[in-house]
Parts: structure tokens; C-alpha cells; sequence
């Protein structure tokens, strides 16, 4: 998890499964690097997870465990979630 901050910006709060950090998604319409750089590195509990979730003003995330949080918190819908190789990805605005 890493959360990006900007002077005079909404945060963005990165999250994704740790299995897919550093690695690339792709299908034919879409591809998604699923850098260090950007999703962070940052290992957080799932309650540390869902309470940075609910003060986040925007959310980019990628994996079925933080789209599961997402959804149970009301934040997030499976069925707006784009698909790449059967990993869903949302961003919460």
C-alpha cells in the first residue's frame, strides 16, 4: 500500500494483492504494470487496510483481496471493476 500526496491534491491511496506487486497484466485491450513504484510496498494488516480505505479520498486498486475490502466497505462494486487475466481492478473517485 502507498499513499500519494501532493501539495494543494487529494490523496490517491495504491493498493494491491502482494502476489501481483512488480508485475505486469495484460489482455488485448489493456495492460497494467503493477509497479513498486506506484502500488508501494508497504505490507498492512487488512483492518489497517480497510481504515486508510475509508479516510481516502481516491483509490487506485488491483487484486480480488483489496477489491473484497473495497466492496464490503461500500466503496466499491464488482461489477465496475475492469478485469485483466481475471484480476479485477477499481478506482474509487
Amino acid at each position: 500500500m502507498k499513499i500519494h500526496r501532493s501539495p494543494g491534491c487529494e490523496e490517491i491511496l495504491a493498493a494491491c494483492d502482494c502476489e501481483l506487486l512488480n508485475t505486469t497484466l495484460s489482455d488485448e485491450k489493456i495492460e497494467i504494470e503493477v509497479s513498486e513504484n506506484f502500488y508501494g510496498n508497504e505490507k498492512v494488516t487488512e483492518e489497517e487496510f480497510e481504515e486508510a480505505l475509508k479516510k481516502a479520498t481516491n483509490a487506485n486498486l488491483i487484486g480480488k483481496r483489496v477489491i473484497a475490502v473495497a466492496v464490503r466497505c461500500g466503496l466499491a462494486d464488482e461489477d465496475y471493476c475492469i478485469y485483466i487475466q481475471d484480476i479485477p481492478h477499481a478506482q474509487i473517485l
